[in-house]
């Protein structure tokens, strides 16, 4: 497995597990995945890219519907049918510098792998596999 992938899943998972509370760590490495594929589809692929959505501040579409998409996530491998919590989880590690680059910098990897045209193996979760059709 890609180490430098391997690391930032770790990190981006511990913050998810700091902020959520959830105690199933395979489910956490899962979210992580998930949220990094979903920012490899959507081209966002540094900080300066998820800061300039955090910029536009809170009442901007465009950053509702980015920060949704981390709390959907946050909520269907939680379970925490919450969504004021999934949220303000999903907003506080967006506050994250540290979680931030491990999470572009796993949607950057993603991209080159399937630029190169290999089968991305380091992706755990079968679900997301199919979902993103990885």
């Amino acid at each position: 497995m890609n180490d430098e992938l391997f690391e930032c899943t770790k990190m981006a998972a511990y913050f998810l597990w700091e902020h959520t509370g959830c105690d199933n760590a395979l489910s956490l490495w899962y979210c992580a995945e998930d949220i990094a594929c979903y920012l490899e589809q959507n081209s966002i692929f540094s900080y300066e890219n998820v800061n300039d959505i955090i910029e536009l501040g809170y009442e901007n579409a465009a950053y509702i519907y980015f920060v949704r998409h981390i709390a959907f996530r946050i909520y269907i491998y939680t379970n925490c049918d919450d969504a004021l919590t999934n949220w303000f989880a999903a907003e506080r590690l967006l506050d994250i510098d540290e979680w931030i680059k491990s999470i572009t910098t796993m949607a950057v990897i993603y991209r080159k792998e399937q630029a190169n045209h290999t089968v991305m193996d380091e992706v755990r979760s079968e679900n997301v596999r199919t979902f993103y059709n990885i």
